[in-house]
């Protein structure tokens, strides 16, 4: 399951159809950003941004690190 994660605050956004719209508009804000001479990290500005300037990142259970078990360590 994928899920948006502010890179600052860590901020959860998990419900699908949140994230489906903030995809949608990710190209947009991006380059709102770009043309404001600011370089995007996320997808979206976080629901705190005015606190915390943090940015939405799309994190998917695929690409999150496994914990090592206990035959690796």
């Amino acid at each position: 399951m994928d899920k948006l994660v502010c890179d600052k605050c860590g901020f959860e956004i998990t419900d699908l159809e949140d994230i489906s719209l903030a995809l949608d508009g990710m190209e947009a804000w991006q380059e709102a950003q770009r043309n404001r001479g600011l370089e995007p990290r996320g997808v979206f500005p976080c629901k705190y941004n005015y606190k915390c300037q943090g940015e939405m990142m799309l994190v998917s259970e695929f690409t999150r690190k496994k914990k090592p078990s206990k035959q690796e360590k």
